[in-house]
């Protein structure tokens, strides 16, 4: 009879230390896929900016009452609807407090308006408001 010998190899690392080994990379990279997934890493989401308008229906206008500091007017989408069409109103620099959007000369619709202001970046609604007899 022949008899086998077994031999041991004295580098290897325990399974005991292996698994926990593994164990500790997969909780590594949970927690790496959790904070990219809840925005922790990676590009941070831009807020809207905080701006508020006041109307006047006897002008026919609408005032910038209060804005962000470094809101640009190219990001911001002015919208001006009736029953029938629509167009858009553009502007350029900085939005400021005392900026007024004259309905009459920037704009060829008539009658009843709405006219809505929607930031770009986050494509969220800043405002709608309705002037008659423009």
């Amino acid at each position: 009879m022949t008899t086998r010998r077994r031999s041991l190899n004295q580098n290897a690392v325990s399974a005991v230390i292996g698994v926990i080994i593994m164990v500790a990379m997969t909780v590594a990279m949970a927690a790496v896929a959790y904070a990219y997934f809840t925005g922790m890493i990676g590009e941070q989401k831009k807020a809207a900016p905080a701006i508020s308008f006041t109307p006047s229906a006897s002008e026919k206008t609408i005032i910038v009452t209060t804005a962000d500091v470094d809101t640009n007017w190219n990001d911001i989408n002015i919208t001006i609807t009736n029953a029938t069409s629509f167009t858009y109103i553009t502007k350029t620099g900085l939005v400021n407090a005392g900026d007024t959007i004259y309905l009459k000369t920037e704009q060829i619709l008539r009658g009843k308006v709405t006219v809505t202001f929607r930031h770009i970046p986050t494509n969220s609604f800043l405002g709608s408001y309705i002037i008659e007899n423009v």
